[in-house]
């Protein structure tokens, strides 16, 4: 309990804020007031802690004279540039002994270390002179330094836009030769009235349109797979970084472009190839090399949110993000969203596209019959606060925060539970919910008593879908989205 001179009058709670609410902000008050004592050694001037105040009142800004509170930042940027130096001496030697053992990349190893620090308390970098909160993704790079893949670190953001830098990344093949925007074009063929070739300029000349939408890869968390049969270590998303991540996407319907064309009655399926050029490391033996691309049924190719995108985050496409233009097909599973989009073909069968049946599949093992084409992203929620390698916790109130999303539609309920899915309340679920795009969500906890408790989360979509404790197991570890929880202590 906070202790006040007999003649301090307890603060009030301000309007509309209930009791549990309350504990909240008086305990918010106390963690201030420890902030500051902590910090106190480091000031070079004589202050006194005024009760009710957020600093002390000789530190206030005086416009005369230079700013004395200065001395605190300093001392903390000073913490700060240890720890930060402390960790590169570290990374340096970890990949010096990975060069000793000749370690081969691995896109499950990370090229870098990960610090979690979900307050973004931590300010280790630069900002246009300021310091700044370091998030850095998990990536791979090339033998010349480039980044080729790229894992979100989803435990550290705050909001709903993914920076187009922490913005996962995945291709099936090598990354393409760069081809500038004044020479690319866009190929639409087959079952269409007026076959068409577009320029760049041509496709913008369409009216345009933003979509915003969560992009989780098909494998994404696959290793869960294992984990929950007790096959494997426990997986950390806050180490690992997660293929998922959420931006806003401009560009033009896909439908606009397939009516200049012109369909008809064949028109079932769109033909998507990308300028990415391979053969699968998982082919049969003898498979020529051909473009990545998808079979899109035409139902989906004409939903108005499914755009050929030329701009992410209000920044023309970087080329690992598939410029020049790239299709974006929301609510389901990334390897959907061709990127580096050269042509369009229209066809009235399914086609046969590697990526389908090989790869990206519901089945029981490569000869199942009754393979199911994998589509639509499942219902799915995340703690994020505390992050998944968090093995402690204090007595006193918490907030529990995560992501929720879905792809087929958004997000209409988020749960918590701490005792491994005994009893399940209510979390608040934050404006705006989406469509496509996933929701962030809180649950403030009040625990009392020391113990081991099992934190754990479960979403429902406005369809009726209610995210599960057991995965669909399948023989591609694919679109996993059940029930995670992990263990902490409260001490």
């Amino acid at each position: 309990m906070v202790e006040r001179a007999v003649d301090e009058p307890a603060p009030k709670n301000p309007p509309g804020v209930g009791a549990d609410t309350d504990r909240c902000w008086r305990v918010g008050r106390r963690i201030k007031r420890a902030i500051y004592m902590a910090l106190r050694p480091l000031v070079t001037v004589d202050a006194e802690y005024v009760p009710g105040k957020d600093i002390p009142a000789n530190l206030a800004h005086q416009p005369e004279s230079k700013p004395e509170w200065t001395a605190v930042a300093r001392g903390s940027l000073l913490v700060a540039k240890t720890k930060r130096q402390r960790t590169q001496r570290r990374m340096r030697e970890q990949m010096a002994t990975r060069q000793q053992e000749g370690a081969v990349p691995d896109f499950l190893r990370m090229d870098q270390v990960v610090n979690s620090d979900p307050a973004n308390t931590e300010k280790t970098g630069h900002w246009h002179g300021w310091p700044t909160k370091d998030i850095r993704p998990v990536t791979l790079t090339d033998d010349e330094g480039r980044t080729m893949r790229i894992r979100t670190p989803v435990m550290d953001l705050e909001g709903l836009i993914t920076p187009t830098d922490l913005h996962y990344t995945v291709q099936h093949f090598a990354v393409p030769p760069v081809v500038h925007a004044d020479d690319w074009k866009l190929e639409i063929s087959g079952e269409v009235k007026t076959p068409l070739t577009l320029n760049f300029e041509q496709v913008r000349r369409f009216p345009g349109r933003s979509v915003r939408t969560v992009m989780e890869c098909s494998g994404s968390d696959a290793t869960y797979f294992e984990y929950l049969r007790g096959e494997g270590p426990k997986p950390s998303r806050t180490q690992e970084g997660m293929i998922l991540s959420a931006s806003e996407w401009t560009g033009v319907p896909l439908a606009a472009v397939l009516y200049e064309a012109g369909l008809t009655a064949k028109s079932l399926y769109v033909r998507a190839e990308g300028n990415d050029f391979g053969v699968p490391a998982t082919a049969a033996e003898g498979t020529k090399p051909f473009y990545y691309d998808k079979g899109l049924p035409i139902e989906k190719a004409l939903h108005p949110d499914t755009i050929l995108a030329w701009a992410q985050n209000g920044q023309l496409l970087e080329h690992l993000h598939g410029a020049p233009v790239r299709l974006l097909v929301p609510g389901w599973s990334g390897n959907w969203s061709v990127k580096w989009l050269n042509k369009l073909e229209l066809i009235e069968q399914e086609p046969n596209c590697w990526y389908h049946y090989e790869f990206y599949y519901y089945g029981t093992s490569a000869t199942d019959p009754d393979k199911e084409l994998i589509t639509t992203i499942g219902v799915k929620s995340i703690i994020t606060q505390p992050n998944d390698d968090t093995e402690t916790m204090s007595l006193g109130i918490h907030m529990i925060r995560g992501y929720a999303w879905s792809g087929a539609g958004a997000i209409a309920q988020v749960e918590v539970s701490v005792d491994g899915g005994e009893t399940w309340h209510a979390a608040h679920i934050e404006p705006p919910r989406e469509r496509f795009m996933w929701a962030r969500w809180s649950y403030c906890w009040d625990v009392r008593h020391k113990g081991r408790y099992t934190l754990m989360s479960r979403a429902t979509d406005e369809v009726g879908r209610v995210q599960s404790r057991e995965p669909r197991y399948n023989n591609m570890r694919k679109n996993f989205s059940a029930i995670v929880g992990y263990t902490v202590t409260v001490a």
